[in-house]
């Protein structure tokens, strides 16, 4: 069941305080005590109010909302009372009873503005926009975003403060405008940088559009991106929307059996929550692998659980879902009449009656259908106790419906015909296109892969050394050189922007300034170099007169070795590097910019120097090793646990290291994409 516009509401940022804790409640308790203003002591009756019901208290947050109710309509304290309605309507939420919290959220959006609550308002408003979202009015919860997003800006308030960009965003993948919903989300990924809370919600979000534009590998990344940070938070809420969003995922994959553990994880945190609205985006999901699979019991359970939920809850959002997960529910206990009624609804939400999977269902339907006519009609007339004018009602309505079902498949199969040689004829043209782009893939790495350091060379200068390359895609955006200098030996490895083709045509522009700079300019100092090449590349790529500012660049580790002095200088843009002696690990820091266009493009990259000793291991690197998601959880690998690893092997030969940091990145990455690509060279002095 494809619930991923649901599920996109359910992780709208919603201004509600999320987290509790016994600590939290017992502060708050004794602020409320022992305060002597009444505007401060109500305020934090009303956050005690929402705690109280978060903890499961339910009871105790009633009789304290009375109560802090009671005391602002007496002491008139408005932007109390403005608060009080406003966590009112968040407990309504909570609960899932949107008409409820839609009335206090404007009772609350009504007084904060009247009283110039300016943050109040805000967050109330935005809000009100969630709840329009979840009951399907895109149009109003549009109107409610944008007043909210234009009124934080209006006031001075930094972007993204007070209404979550992500929100706005959502709307734009519901209405399928998935450029306007990517821009706005890449927007917000800068707004919210080292923010992990809000970044969730950002990376939920891409995870949603790269979906919607059929990357499904980038839409994974993100999500495991989403649920690293909420498992390190401990946010529940996130880490079920997470394990929903991958399951979908796996399941376009081809992979329902991990898509199935994912729903599970989902269901039994939906449980935990008692969030009904989670509860049933993990069951429809559960309920379409169950049908899928023919297990037409296993599913009911799921779909009854599904009807009622969406009873109580008065949800309006996905019912083409529902209607064409019963379709086929119905289709697999050869139920076909209602299975065709399902159809119809379909193609009624859908708005689109004859789309090609429809209607070769309708077709497949109306078969069944016509071979099962004839036993009902022989039911019919042998029940002796029906009268004459129902048993002819009866047989009009079953020939309404079969010429209903026949016209449309009719229709459906002139349709299909002529999608399948359309299908054929484009099918072949896209082959054709796919083979030249593979072959001038292809023939681009042979460019790439000649550039880099050769084997010989680095074993010339470089006698005991290991190079692990494993770029993402055909072509990588990491490279590794080196050359030769007038008084030792320059090995460089780095990071370009973007992967893939792009980061392709960013490696070859850097290595031929590296190049420039180090062989026809002779700058040998690793800072110089760094420098000298990053006025080239800002350069090259803002050339004078153009509009748009280019930020692409790299991270990179100069290195220059002196073995006979045993030195090393070094100069580092964003990626640090390690040397490990007598069993312990040496970092060698990076200077926090790019070498390309930065916040600040007069600093110059530091100098470094170090006295080397035999036997002292070196590891150069760039980011893609502990960047990959992978192990039992789906966490990222991280540095912490790649510094572990180089302890425990740095004194194996160089080849056997290779080895082991090759097996444990496959073994780490399973059946996950690789994220980025990989590069990691290991020096012995």
């Amino acid at each position: 069941m494809k619930s991923r516009s649901l599920i996109l509401f359910l992780l709208l940022y919603f201004h509600g305080n999320a987290q509790n804790t016994r600590r939290d409640i017992d502060s708050i308790e004794n602020i409320v005590k022992t305060t002597q203003h009444n505007n401060r002591r109500i305020s934090e009756m009303a956050i005690l109010v929402q705690k109280y019901f978060i903890a499961g208290e339910d009871k105790k947050s009633k009789v304290l909302y009375a109560s802090a109710l009671k005391e602002a309509l007496a002491t008139r304290s408005d932007s109390a009372l403005g608060m009080l309605y406003h966590v009112k309507g968040n407990v309504f939420y909570y609960e899932s009873k949107f008409d409820s919290a839609l009335v206090y959220f404007e009772k609350a959006v009504t007084l904060r503005k009247r009283i110039k609550d300016n943050i109040g308002f805000l967050k109330s408003n935005g809000n009100l926009g969630s709840i329009y979202f979840m009951n399907g009015d895109y149009e109003t919860a549009l109107r409610y975003y944008e007043e909210t997003m234009k009124t934080e800006a209006a006031l001075g308030f930094e972007e993204g403060k007070y209404f979550s960009v992500p929100n706005l965003a959502a709307i734009y993948q519901r209405l399928k405008m998935y450029d306007k919903a990517l821009s706005l989300l890449r927007k917000s990924e800068k707004i919210y940088e080292g923010k992990p809370a809000q970044l969730a919600s950002v990376y939920d979000g891409l995870s949603d559009a790269f979906d919607g534009i059929k990357q499904t590998d980038s839409a994974l990344k993100y999500s495991f991106a989403a649920l690293s940070i909420a498992q390190e938070l401990k946010e529940i809420r996130a880490e079920n929307h997470a394990h929903i969003s991958i399951g979908l995922l796996y399941n376009k994959l081809k992979k329902p059996h991990i898509a199935r553990e994912h729903f599970l994880k989902s269901l039994e945190l939906s449980k935990l929550l008692k969030d009904k609205r989670y509860e049933i985006a993990a069951l429809g999901n559960l309920a379409a692998f169950e049908v899928d699979s023919n297990r037409t019991d296993s599913a009911l359970k799921y779909i009854e659980r599904i009807v009622q939920l969406k009873k109580e809850l008065n949800i309006t959002t996905n019912q083409e879902d529902l209607a064409k997960l019963f379709a086929q529910y119905y289709f697999n206990k050869k139920d076909y009449k209602s299975a065709y009624e399902q159809l119809y609804l379909y193609d009624k939400y859908t708005d689109s009656l004859y789309n090609i999977e429809t209607n070769s269902r309708i077709a497949e339907i109306q078969e069944k259908y016509e071979s099962d006519k004839k036993d009902r009609e022989n039911q019919i007339l042998q029940h002796e106790n029906k009268t004459y004018k129902t048993t002819r009602n009866y047989l009009l309505v079953i020939l309404l419906i079969a010429l209903t079902a026949v016209i449309g498949a009719v229709f459906a199969y002139r349709k299909i015909k002529r999608s399948k040689e359309l299908v054929m004829k484009q099918k072949h043209l896209i082959e054709e296109k796919q083979k030249e782009i593979l072959d001038s893939i292809n023939y681009a790495k042979r460019i790439q892969y000649a550039l880099l350091a050769s084997d010989n060379l680095l074993s010339k200068h470089l006698p005991s050394h290991f190079v692990l390359f494993r770029p993402k895609d055909v072509v990588s955006g990491d490279f590794y050189w080196a050359t030769p200098s007038a008084d030792g030996f320059i090995f460089v490895t780095a990071d370009c922007t973007g992967h893939g083709v792009p980061g392709a045509f960013m490696s070859l522009l850097n290595i031929s300034k590296l190049s420039q700079a180090i062989n026809e300019n002779n700058i040998i100092r690793p800072d110089l170099i760094l420098n000298e090449v990053r006025s080239e590349i800002i350069a090259a790529l803002n050339p004078e007169g153009s509009k748009d500012v280019s930020k692409d660049g790299m991270d990179a580790v100069v290195c220059k070795l002196d073995l006979p002095k045993m030195r090393l200088q070094f100069s580092a843009a964003n990626n640090s590097f390690y040397i490990i002696r007598n069993g312990q690990i040496i970092t060698c820091k990076a200077d926090k910019m790019p070498v390309g266009k930065g916040h600040d493009d007069s600093l110059m990259f530091s100098f470094n120097e170090i006295e080397l000793h035999k036997g002292d291991m070196i590891y150069t690197f760039t980011d893609g090793f502990a960047d990959q998601f992978g192990g039992p959880l789906g966490k990222k690998f991280k540095y912490k646990q790649l510094e572990e690893l180089l302890l425990k092997i740095h004194l194996h030969s160089v080849e056997s290291q290779k080895q082991t940091l090759d097996e444990t990145f496959t073994a780490w990455k399973g059946s996950l994409e690789q994220v980025d690509d990989m590069c990691i060279i290991g020096v012995r002095i």
